[in-house]
């Protein structure tokens, strides 16, 4: 991990970020003046399950996974974090240690953000502090719906799911460069990794996909939709 000279949050890509496109500028500046700009070489860490979370990243480029360990050393993956999203935000905003570990899987630039200015804007911007909500709001969503997608759908649909958030993070080109192992995929929708080639073989047989050493070829994006049922 290193630090860089800080971005311009005024003139970034995604200045009209869901969080800050209602934020007034002074709330923009301030955490424009007060980030750090950092990156992330692949299979970095930007922190550890447990530590303690003086704040949080917003990823300006790059991939992150965000995992936890079981007592037999098992991975279960939660998220894949890409460009324009948070990690960290939750939380960084309750005052709990950092629940997962945040993986880089590959090369990334990220700005952190110490939880010390947000609650100090949350309190001065009643606008950004509606979005901070909602933006906890979608965190649980999310969870919500992870639970639901582990505890109800089979393994074909959420490898379909899955290769679609995949293609989503990778800019929705209907091309994938696989850049976890299928360990990862496998931990990522809860089943054995002898479980998931045997369902990417299916996917394939079926053209849904096409399979080439670490890239994976989107044949029939309608039909993993409907099957993923997003």
């Amino acid at each position: 991990m290193s630090s860089l000279e800080n971005p311009d949050c005024f003139s970034c890509d995604f200045k009209n970020h869901e969080v800050l496109h209602c934020a007034n500028p002074e709330t923009i500046e301030a955490i424009n003046s007060t980030k750090a700009f950092q990156t992330f070489p692949k299979g970095s860490y930007l922190y550890r399950a447990g530590e303690e979370a003086p704040g949080f990243f917003f990823i300006k480029q790059g991939l992150v996974r965000s995992y936890r360990e079981g007592s037999h050393g098992k991975q279960q993956t939660f998220h894949l974090r890409k460009s324009g999203d948070w990690i960290g935000f939750r939380e960084s905003i309750s005052g709990n240690p950092y629940f997962h570990h945040a993986l880089a899987v590959e090369n990334t630039e990220a700005c952190f953000v110490e939880k010390a200015i947000i609650e100090s804007l949350i309190q001065n911007d009643t606008q950004f502090q509606k979005d901070v909500f909602r933006q906890i709001a979608k965190e649980w969503k999310e969870a919500e719906e992870q639970i639901v997608s582990l505890g109800t759908k089979q393994v074909h649909e959420k490898l379909a799911e899955i290769i679609l958030v995949l293609d989503d993070a990778q800019g929705s080109r209907n091309e994938i460069d696989l850049k976890v192992t299928r360990d990862v995929l496998a931990s990522f929708i809860g089943t054995q990794t002898e479980t998931l080639v045997r369902a990417l073989s299916d996917l394939k047989a079926r053209q849904f996909i096409s399979v080439e050493k670490n890239r994976i070829s989107i044949l029939n994006r309608e039909a993993l939709c409907s099957l993923s049922h997003l």
